[in-house]
């Protein structure tokens, strides 16, 4: 099987990326992610904003979006705001290589960490970050961000949240 090709997002790309993000979102237990939020997905404008930015990737395999990826930077540090694979798309290395590339975006940019915040007990979420080189942070670990990031998905509903990060 062909790996994916990453590259980024195009104006195009936009309109198709909520459509991804939701069919993620299904996968999801009820438990885990509530009802109302397998709803929502990631603003327009801030789609929008991370395209112009530079900061938005896309996975293309068989010639149609299969995923993407979502950063952000704040300093030194950088943020994976938002990885989704279509389940159609999925267990084919396509989440791999969206998280490689923001890894490479980040060293590129001299950033010194790479952050994020994801469910602690879903095989396709802390463990997969894990195997990537990420480390699940501690509370006393936790930047501002993170802290806040964790307190809002708390209180949306979501359950077993854990920050974790890289260094460089």
């Amino acid at each position: 099987m062909p790996a994916p090709r990453i590259r980024l997002a195009a104006v195009a790309d936009l309109p198709r990326l909520p459509d991804i993000e939701l069919a993620a979102a299904a996968l999801f237990p009820e438990g885990d992610l509530p009802a109302l939020l397998r709803l929502v997905s990631t603003p327009d404008s801030a789609l929008a904003a991370a395209q112009r930015e530079g900061r938005l990737w896309v996975a293309e395999r068989a010639g149609e979006i299969a995923g993407f990826a979502l950063a952000s930077r704040n300093g030194a540090c950088g943020y994976l705001d938002e990885m989704d694979v279509h389940p159609d798309h999925g267990r084919r290395g396509i989440g791999r290589a969206l998280v490689g590339t923001v890894q490479g975006w980040a060293r590129a940019n001299g950033l010194r960490t790479l952050n994020l915040t994801t469910f602690a007990h879903l095989p396709w979420n802390a463990p997969f970050y894990a195997s990537m080189g990420f480390r699940r942070l501690e509370d006393g670990e936790l930047c501002p961000l993170l802290a806040e990031a964790l307190a809002a998905q708390r209180a949306a509903g979501l359950r077993q949240r854990v920050a974790m990060r890289q260094e460089f």
